[in-house]
């Protein structure tokens, strides 16, 4: 009896111990897994991660690249226990890029859109045509500029450095052409011509690059997208007004104290001609006149800044000839700009883009301002200019922008930079005196097949007598095209931007992809 109960015991005993076994068993084989468990997705996420920075790795090839208008995708390339590739969208609307970065069988992905300078930056000359009206733009001119009695330089060969994009018709007399930039010419440009109809290069003009006929005008850029009144580190009009200021400088100490002026009672006349509000860029305290052909007093534009003025910009003071720009600066009017005086940089690291923005209506059309006045018809004219200029109207050169009258200039001008026009570039350099006496009237050189080349007056399209043509004055314009525009190191921020172009200008919103 005793002898079973102990076998009794001994087999649930035997039993228990394997119900326990069993149960640590099951414990530890799940432990097990959910250990492996942890290993794997902790090996996921490290491949996750280094492929988030692969993918970064590619996108890091991606500016210089772009630079040199390359625009071709990266391929699968292998980095470190990983690979990266790069797909560039370049067609689309905004153009961007996807960099795709692989690890272990992981994916990251981030999306980034592409920037770039609008078109009118890649050129020397930028004559668009938004009205869809006939033009042809003339260059023509021989030899050096001469001067006459009482100082007034007239005569000169028209001299482009760089290329010219027009919207209609090119035509070249004389000695004029268009040559390579100054160097170094870092992008190898050649100095080319293209135009939506013909070029002409007639007596012993030359050009040094390449000449495209019926080319298709480029879109334009898109300025209300540029958003200035948000995307700005100054808004002039809107510092100007918290501080209480309808005319005068800003207080001192203010950081734009010696920069702009509002509405300086010493040039009524020039305000009252203009709607709205006139700024002037210029420092509380001329302290140099410099000369007719320079620049005089410096002015510290500050780097890296974008203001935007809510009305008239000038460039014009009556104690100095211009100005000596430092700094790295976009200035954006919404109504029109006026440059009279010279300007001229501190040093290599300045650069100075000025945007004739304009004013638009609800269908976003432009209504008013957008026109660069260049020039100065009631006290001489301006002979030399350093910016980088755009309007998104018209480039008219020594126009009255009060009575819309132009006047015979003093010499010709040189201009370091650009300049640029969605519509018309109006740069009427030839004059004649229709009775001796002394009032100049405008002429052009009609070369169209109903005139079979003759020189006309501009107003009444009368020919020149022999007599007239015998007055008639050419005044010299020369370009040179500032390459460091065309680098992201270099350029001012704030420039008008495109769907695609050739000047690369950074990526922007950048952004994982599921």
């Amino acid at each position: 009896m005793n002898t079973r109960i102990q076998k009794s015991e001994k087999g649930f005993a035997i039993v228990g111990v394997l119900v326990f076994t069993l149960i640590y068993a099951i414990l530890g084989f799940s432990v097990l897994n959910l250990a492996r468990s942890e290993v794997a997705l902790t090996e996921t996420s490290v491949n996750k991660t280094q492929a988030f920075y692969l993918a970064e790795a590619g996108l890091g090839r991606l500016p210089a690249k772009l630079r040199s208008n390359d625009l071709e995708s990266i391929d699968d390339t292998e980095l470190g226990e990983g690979s990266y590739r790069v797909d560039i969208y370049y067609d689309e609307n905004p153009p961007y890029a996807v960099s795709t970065g692989m690890v272990g069988g992981e994916e990251s992905k981030i999306k980034v859109e592409l920037s770039f300078l609008a078109r009118p930056y890649e050129e020397a000359i930028y004559a668009g045509n938004s009205s869809g009206q006939k033009f042809t733009f003339v260059l023509r001119g021989t030899g050096n500029p001469q001067e006459l009695a009482g100082g007034r330089e007239v005569g000169g060969k028209d001299t482009i450095n760089g290329d010219i994009f027009a919207d209609r018709a090119v035509a070249m007399y004389e000695e004029s052409s268009i040559n390579p930039p100054p160097l170094p010419n870092t992008n190898g440009l050649k100095g080319d011509v293209d135009a939506t109809e013909t070029v002409s290069v007639n007596d012993s003009a030359s050009i040094s690059g390449d000449i495209r006929q019926g080319v298709e005008a480029p879109g334009n850029p898109d300025l209300l997208g540029m958003n200035y009144h948000i995307n700005n580190t100054h808004n002039v009009s809107q510092i100007f007004a918290e501080q209480g200021i309808s005319g005068g400088y800003l207080p001192s100490g203010h950081e734009l104290h010696d920069v702009v002026v509002k509405n300086p009672g010493d040039r009524a006349n020039e305000c009252a001609g203009t709607p709205g509000d006139d700024y002037f860029i210029e420092p509380s305290t001329i302290s140099s006149a410099g000369s007719k052909k320079s620049g005089g007093c410096p002015v510290n534009l500050g780097d890296d800044r974008v203001y935007y003025i809510d009305g008239n910009v000038w460039i014009h003071n009556k104690q100095t000839y211009g100005l000596v720009l430092d700094g790295k600066a976009t200035i954006v009017a919404t109504g029109n700009i006026y440059i009279c005086d010279n300007t001229e940089y501190n040093d290599s690291e300045s650069l100075l883009g000025l945007v004739a923005l304009g004013q638009y209506d609800n269908g976003d059309q432009l209504v008013n301002g957008g026109n660069i006045y260049f020039g100065d018809p009631r006290y001489g004219t301006t002979y030399n200019v350093c910016g980088l200029m755009f309007a998104a109207n018209d480039f008219l050169y020594n126009t009255d922008s009060i009575t819309g009258e132009s006047a015979e200039p003093e010499t010709g001008f040189s201009i370091y930079g650009n300049l640029g026009a969605m519509n018309h570039v109006s740069v009427n350099r030839e004059w004649y005196d229709p009775d001796g006496f002394g009032d100049p009237r405008a002429a052009y050189f009609d070369h169209s097949e109903s005139a079979s080349g003759k020189w006309v007056d501009i107003e009444t399209g009368a020919e020149l007598t022999a007599a007239e043509l015998d007055s008639l004055r050419h005044y010299q314009m020369k370009v040179s095209y500032d390459e460091r525009v065309r680098s992201q190191d270099t350029q001012p921020p704030g420039l008008p931007r495109q769907k695609a172009g050739a000047i690369f200008a950074g990526l922007t919103n950048w952004g994982e992809v599921p």
